[in-house]
């Protein structure tokens, strides 16, 4: 039988995913790509096709779990403990028979969204359908007309790039007020707010009261559109529309922020964390976090510790127990113990948002063609193993397909969980696709330290930028960028070649670095705060000229500036200590040949970002 290969694309996904209040919205949008992905790719390989790139059968011909899922629902099976993490890819390749209409891919995807997207309107927007005004126009016309799906047949591995560049899905500017997540999308109660505030205000009032939405699931002042109501509330709807339960609760950025300290309070002062989760669980709706599944608080909580654990993000946090707006009334009393509770402690605001994306997969497939089976292979040998590094390191898995990664960690692991990630992607083509395959191979990341009060959206799409742009672009590929960002948007940037970071020891400079800052190691002080911000204030000129002395020098000038700072230390150990200092205060780049060249520019940003890792930004 004549076949041909089809190229297909599912879209958008910055406007799908990146809009996002909560962190299980950010979830739910990249699970629904994928699960809409998946009936594509299902509609495929039941009608003759293979999928061909990225693979989703692993080298025993076991079908990828969320695929295999979905054809168990078709089939009338009941699916136990279904997957939770999109693992299939919104862009794939198939070989299909030649009279394949891919047309029937895209009935496919819209008759899944439609059957979701119905489900969550007759439970949460009918029963209040009377109090809107055209709520039900608004939304089949947004549901229908959100995809963008694109497909084109033939050979070339540039088609599909070539056909988005014709692009003939422009979205309609939406009329009326506009969703408080989506912004270019009209919220569905239909009403003006500057004239008809409150029949609007009516109508999302009805909503949490009538269908029985939490505050913490729909605020006061959101209102959505169809699409993000969908994303909101399509867990609680999952068992009737996929056919298995998902996880209706994620952590909070809040709440994975205060993981360390948790941690830490859990090893160190049991009594303390007993009698803070005693006080803490008499304030109704307390316990939010009930299902996080962080792997090292549920090891050191227990069951003996679980009230501790269980609690709301906010609750850890001075500033937030103050905002009588986040509480109910009646609650000063107690939030005020808690407040007397938390006084000298340091809990950071920051947790880490991780993204990564294998380099020039598009060069690498077209290099070797006729390693595309191997290289397909490879990457989902890779991709199934993310969830579990990823909770190892005590993080959330938010999505892992092919070569991409989208993960939420506490701010100490997630240098740490990249590395390792790193690491089996390499291992992942040494097995498969060995050679120089293997050392073509590599993948980039970006790593923000992010506020917990910053915005997902803004983070998710600084750090496409940073990774494309900065890890990528500028230091050429197989490389880490690092953003510190505070709630006003960041505040430092530094990125570097994954040898640079981790040595050929295997020892992780940033790492020992930290160390020397805090004395975590056992060892005295190496550095100290007013040192490391002289460094910015009196080498400022530096970071600004394109020529810099040989490292010699530098090593001289740093040494001179590190003995002003530090009493009865030889030359000799300040001129050692700065080695390693100096390596983060370069600039790098990677030549097409793999080689690294140190840029002779001064970053003095690597330094202040061992400052913030040592105290965890609780006094940046």
């Amino acid at each position: 039988m004549a076949k041909t290969t089809l190229h297909f694309s599912l879209g958008p996904v910055q406007g799908f995913v990146a809009q996002a209040r909560r962190t299980r919205d950010f979830w739910a949008g990249s699970f629904l790509l994928s699960y809409l992905a998946g009936q594509a790719i299902d509609h495929i390989i039941r009608n003759g096709g293979e999928i061909v790139f990225p693979a989703v059968k692993d080298t025993e011909g076991k079908l990828d779990p969320l695929l295999q899922a979905i054809q168990a629902q078709r089939n009338g099976s009941s699916v136990k403990n279904g997957p939770i993490i999109g693992t299939l890819p919104n862009r794939f390749q198939a070989r299909v028979p030649i009279e394949f209409d891919p047309d029937h891919c895209v009935k496919a995807v819209e008759k899944a969204w439609r059957r979701i997207a119905e489900q969550v309107y007759e439970r949460y927007v009918l029963p209040v359908e009377d109090a809107g005004c055209n709520t039900r126009s608004i939304w089949n016309r947004q549901i229908q007309g959100f995809w963008d799906i694109v497909w084109v047949m033939g050979e070339k591995e540039d088609l599909l790039d070539l056909r988005k560049n014709w692009r003939n899905h422009v979205p309609a500017e939406e009329p009326g007020d506009k969703c408080t997540v989506m912004g270019n999308m009209q919220e569905i109660s239909g009403f003006i707010r500057i004239k008809q505030k409150k029949q609007q205000s009516n109508f999302w009032k009805q909503v949490r009261d009538r269908a029985r939405v939490s505050a913490l699931d729909l605020r006061d002042n959101e209102r959505l559109c169809a699409v993000a109501m969908v994303k909101r509330f399509f867990p609680q709807a999952a068992q009737e529309t996929i056919g298995w339960p998902v996880a209706e609760s994620f952590p909070s950025t809040v709440y994975m922020s205060a993981v360390p300290w948790m941690a830490e309070t859990l090893e160190e002062n049991k009594e303390f964390a007993r009698e803070f989760a005693a006080r803490a669980t008499m304030i109704s709706n307390i316990r939010s976090e009930y299902r996080t599944n962080i792997d090292c608080l549920e090891k050191l909580a227990g069951t003996e510790l679980k009230d501790f654990i269980t609690l709301a993000g906010h609750c850890f946090f001075i500033n937030m127990l103050e905002n009588d707006s986040l509480w109910e009334q009646g609650t000063k009393v107690k939030r005020d113990e808690l407040i007397i509770m938390l006084r000298g402690q340091e809990v950071s605001p920051f947790y880490a948002f991780l993204l990564m994306d294998g380099d020039r997969m598009g060069a690498l497939l077209q290099d070797y063609p006729d390693d595309k089976k191997n290289i397909s292979l490879a990457l989902n040998a890779f991709s199934h193993q993310v969830e579990d590094v990823v909770k190892s390191h005590n993080g959330i898995t938010v999505y892992a397909g092919g070569d991409d990664v989208l993960a939420l960690l506490p701010l100490d692991d997630a240098l740490r969980a990249a590395a390792a990630l790193r690491q089996k992607y390499r291992e992942a083509f040494r097995v498969q696709a060995s050679g120089i395959l293997e050392n073509r191979a590599t993948i980039s990341a970006a790593i923000i330290y992010a506020h917990n009060h910053a915005p997902l959206k803004l983070i998710f799409q600084y750090a496409q930028e940073l990774l494309s742009q900065k890890a990528k672009d500028e230091t050429g590929r197989d490389a880490v960028a690092i953003s510190v960002w505070k709630t006003g948007g960041p505040m430092l940037t530094w990125s570097a070649p994954w040898q640079v970071i981790i040595q050929e020891n295997g020892t992780n400079l940033l790492e020992k670095l930290v160390q020397d800052f805090s004395g975590s190691g056992g060892d005295e002080k190496k550095f100290s705060s007013s040192f490391f911000y002289n460094l910015r204030k009196r080498f400022s000129i530096m970071a600004r000229d394109k020529w810099l002395p040989g490292d010699m020098d530098l090593e001289r000038l740093l040494g001179a500036e590190y003995m002003r700072s530090r009493d009865e230390i030889s030359k000799d150990t300040a001129l050692m200590y700065m080695r390693d200092l100096l390596k983060i205060l370069h600039q790098y780049r990677r030549r097409e040949d793999g080689q690294i060249d140190t840029i002779k520019k001064f970053n003095p940003d690597g330094a202040l970002l061992v400052k913030f890792l040592a105290t965890r930004g609780v006094s940046v």
